[in-house]
Order: structure tokens, then sequence, then C-alpha cells
């Protein structure tokens, strides 16, 4: 999964980190100007990058990867 990341485009990095901050779909539309068809072509393409299946998967290795940085912190 991590080493997939380097293949995201530079706009499918920036959607993929607004989720790791827990951004909801309706706010990465607004904030980066998109339509919502323009953010499920990104979603789309980040998952098929990735190899999850939906937004919930993207999000649950989100938050490991969250998890992880945060105990790589402490110690």
């Amino acid at each position: 999964f991590l080493e997939k990341l380097t293949t995201l485009t530079p706009k499918e990095s920036e959607v993929f980190k607004l989720y790791l901050e827990g951004k909801s779909a309706k706010e990465i539309v607004a904030l980066l100007g998109f339509s919502e068809n323009a953010l499920k072509y990104h979603n789309k393409n980040i998952y098929s990058k990735l190899g999850v299946a939906s937004r919930k998967e993207l999000l649950m290795y989100a938050a490991l990867m969250k998890q992880d940085a945060e105990r790589t912190e402490e110690a």
C-alpha cells in the first residue's frame, strides 16, 4: 500500500491527504473547487492505484497510517 502511494498524481495525492486529515467528500469538493464528478474520477484512480475497493477501505488504511505515524513520533 505505502509503495503504491508514489504512483498517485499530485492532485490524487492532495485528495488522499485531505482524506487522511478527516475531510469529507463535500469538504474536499469545496476546498479543491472540484465538481462531485471530478472527485469521483480522482477517487476511482486512487482506489485503482492503491488496490482498494471503496472509500471505507481507503479510510481504514489511512487510519492505520495515521496510527503508525503517531507511534513513530512517540518513539
